[in-house]
Parts: C-alpha cells; structure tokens; sequence
C-alpha cells in the first residue's frame, strides 16, 4: 500500500472547562468497488474542498496513470490520463498547492546512467500546466540513491522536495527545492552541515509557511550510546531566500533523550517537545519543552517529571521507588496550544514473536504487532504538566497498517478514532474525546455497521478544517475502498 499523508496541526480551542459530549456524522462517502480500479495517492484540495486521487486508469492493468477529481460531496467532477509506465517510472508524490495539483515522477536511463525526477501540473478543473517538468538529475548508482521527500507548509501553500544526500564520512548535505502556492519553483539550494555523514541523522524537515527550511538532527559522538553526552541534537534554521542558516544546539544536561520532535507555528517560533529518561535511551522519565522563537533565541527550557500517582497506572510502588521508568511509549504527535503550551501524544508499541512449525515442516518466526494505550499528556506554557489522559486500547495483529489511531481537534475536544473489538462488542472505528482538562468520554462506534474483515487506515487520514476530517477503509478483503467525510458536532 502507498498511499501518503501530509498531516495538518491545529491550535486547540480554548473553549470552557469542560467537555461536551461530541458526536460525528458521516456528510459524504465516496466507495471505489471491484470494478473500480482504487488509488495510491489522494489529496485534499484547501480551496475548493474537493479530493483529488491518483492511480491506475483501469482495474485490469497498471500502464496508465491518471488524476480523478472530486467535489467537496465526493462525487466524482473529471478524470484525466497523466501518463504511461515503461517499466523505468516510480511515481513518488501527489501534492495539491493552492489551485495546482502536482504529480511527481523518477524515471532511470540506465544509458545515461541517471535517475530523473520530474513532476506534471494541473490546475483543479483538470487543466495542464507542465509536462515532465525535470526538478533533478542524479547519477543512478546504487549506493548513492536517494529518494526525494516530500513536505507540505502548514498552510499547504508550500512544498518542500528534499534529498538527504549520501556523503558517507563528508558533511552532512541536504538538496532542496520549494514551490509555492502558484505552482511554481520559487527557490532550490542545499544545506551544508558540519556535522559528518555517516555520523549524523536527520530527525524530521519541515517548512514553515514563509518557506523557511527547519531541520532537526542527531549527532553520534559514538557508535554505542552508553552515556547522555553520547548523542546530541540540534534545530538547524535555513532562511532559502538569502541561502544561509545557522544552528540552534538543545541543551538537556545529563538526560537521555527518548523522543523528540518539533513543530513550527504561523510565526515561526519553534516548538520543541518530547520526553526524556534518567536512566537509557528507549524509557521515558518526564517532559521536555523548549520554545524557541523566530530569531533563535531560547525562550522556554522546561523538564518535568512524571508524578508517582501517573506511573502507578503502569508500575508498582515497589518499581517507582527503585526508579524505574516507562517503555515501549512512542511519541506519535505533538499539537500547539494557543496559550503557548503542547499537547504530546504517545502510545504504547512493541513487538512480540511466536515461532510455529509450517505444513512443510520448516520453523517460521512470525512478527506479532502490538499498539495499546494512548497516553494524553497537556503541558503548560511554562513547561508543567497540567494532566494526563489515557486511552485504553489492545491492538494486535501481524500487519500493522490498520493499527494505531487517528486524531483530530475541534471546540468539542481532541478526538481519537481506532479500530476496535471490545469486550462483548462487535468491531468498529471506535472514538474516545478528550476535553480540555483531560476528561475522557465513554468509547462510543463511528458506524453503525462495520464489519469483521474491514481495515481502516488512521495514516491515511486527515483532518481538513475545524469541523470535518476525512477517513479511509478498505472492505470486502480490500476489495473496496471506501472515503468518508466526518463532521463533528456538539450535543
């Protein structure tokens, strides 16, 4: 499955004390069934509040790739060929920036010995704008290959492309090129760190809506992390109209650093957030923010422990008192508050392995999958946890793509959607919301029927205003897909 997701942030609403009760309603459906070839890409249009998909033009076959549209009820409003594999293309990324739909394309020459990228541009009634549009040209051997990496603006008026480029002991060099919400290459340049190759890992790239470049990364001192000051990290700010940047070093002491991400908001000021650990690099310990504000200058460095009353809900007093910490918590999201402070979201992941004899006699290990609880956790803007919520959930299976959940803010609360088989229930998308002082609702189904077999697809989903998201599931063993748009409401 390659469908792709630009995931959009929004401030939380600080609305009242205490949470309503929410419910959502389905406004519009869109199902691809057997006869219907079904996409690998699809896109959400901020200015005419349609979709726009990406896919084979037939169920039988894959030579022809082309665009559908549809309205802001789904319903479909024209379809176009783009173009036509050989064998040689692999189609990267499909973006909607403003009125223009871009699709992306690398094509090997083997006799040139390059790799190509390429996009082709339309406008939303279906218009061409560019055709094979070269954006790079790359040797095309197989240790230096590197794919371009696609990241939308938080206004979805810019979109980054970048190659994280393979320099083995070199510095670190990041290729970058920026289009803007006319559809157009405004910029393109590289980021030059100091940092060497081999040593050096690019955490996460985002642009702001300026179209700045922002990078996080982590520096190895060593190759076996036995100490705090074995790994450190940075934000690198790269300003792409004059070409320069400099960088912003995060300093936390003596602390591990388990997960960390950043955000940027309208201004961009830089949001820093995640957790840290007293005692190695995979346990969670408490809270870090720091806030950083659109000259670099440090302007919050806040580190919070956990409270012994939230670690009894997964420790014994016993383990507290000899200091143990939380594991297997992954830092899936951060959201900006208006106030100044986050919202962190981590759940609970891990793997286990069950080894089994085949009918051939042949012993077989198996991955098993596990996604649990969501821990909800409110940090002020002056770094102190306000509250944690906790979202109980098991999830198990040896395909992960339908685990996890999906999230999405309104002024009724954040809301958590999963797919679920409670106790003495059948399966649904279940959702739980989350109020402003971290009360929790009762589970209640998005559907009134969903079947055993069905698949829903939290990373495929995306919220598209303060009032609708869009959700996606596959049905009759993935032989439909169905899209659906939710709105949320306040009873």
């Amino acid at each position: 499955m390659s469908l792709r997701k630009i995931y959009l942030l929004f401030f939380i609403c600080l609305l009242g004390s205490t949470a309503p009760m929410a419910a959502q309603s389905i406004v519009a459906q869109l199902d691809l069934g057997r006869r219907e070839p079904q996409p690998d890409f699809y896109e959400y249009s901020n200015v005419d509040q349609g979709l726009v998909t990406l896919g084979a033009t037939s169920k039988v076959s894959t030579r022809y790739i082309g665009l559908t549209k549809y309205d802001s009820d789904l319903k479909k409003e024209w379809s176009k060929k783009v173009l036509e594999q050989n064998g040689r293309k692999t189609i990267d990324f499909l973006a909607v920036v403003g009125p223009n739909i871009l699709v992306f394309v690398s094509e090997e020459f083997p006799k040139e010995r390059v790799i190509k990228t390429y996009y082709y541009q339309y406008d939303l009634d279906g218009n061409e704008r560019a055709s094979e549009a070269i954006l790079s040209v790359y040797p095309l051997e197989k240790e230096q290959r590197v794919n371009l990496q696609y990241v939308m603006s938080r206004d979805k008026r810019k979109l980054l492309c970048f190659k994280n480029l393979k320099n083995k002991r070199d510095s670190e060099q990041v290729l970058y090129y920026i289009f803007d919400d006319e559809g157009d290459v405004t910029v393109d340049g590289e980021i030059n760190l100091r940092y060497p190759d081999n040593r050096f890992e690019v955490k996460d790239v985002r642009v702001s809506n300026q179209g700045n470049v922002y990078l996080l990364g982590k520096f190895a001192r060593s190759n076996n992390v036995r100490d705090a000051d074995d790994q450190k990290y940075i934000i690198y700010r790269h300003d792409a109209r004059r070409q320069d940047g400099h960088e912003i070093p995060i300093e936390l002491g003596d602390r591990y650093i388990t997960n960390l991400a950043f955000r940027l908001d309208r201004d961009e000021n830089i949001y820093l957030a995640g957790f840290y650990s007293n005692r190695s690099a995979d346990e969670l310990a408490g809270t870090i923010l720091q806030r950083i504000d659109n000259n670099g200058r440090l302007s919050l460095n806040a580190i919070e422990p956990f409270s012994q009353n939230f670690l009894s809900n997964y420790l014994s007093k016993s383990q507290i008192n000899r200091g143990r910490e939380l594991r297997n918590f992954q830092l899936q999201d951060i959201v900006l508050r208006s106030d100044g402070g986050v919202l962190l979201m981590a759940e609970k992941v891990y793997l286990t392995y069950q080894s089994y004899r085949d009918i051939y006699g042949y012993w077989v290990e198996r991955e098993i999958y596990h996604y649990e609880d969501v821990i909800l956790t409110s940090v002020s803007a002056s770094g102190e946890i306000e509250w944690h919520a906790i979202i109980d959930k098991q999830q198990v299976s040896d395909n992960p793509h339908s685990l996890s959940y999906f999230n999405a803010i309104s002024t009724s609360g954040i809301h958590l959607f999963y797919e679920y088989r409670p106790r003495r229930r059948k399966l649904n998308i279940y959702y739980n919301t989350i109020g402003i002082d971290g009360e929790v609702s009762d589970r209640m189904p998005l559907f009134k029927t969903y079947k055993s077999g069905n698949e829903f697809y939290p990373k495929f989903c995306e919220q598209v205003n303060n009032d609708e998201a869009i959700m996606v599931y596959y049905s009759n063993r993935g032989r439909m897909l169905t899209v659906v748009k939710v709105r949320f409401t306040t009873s």
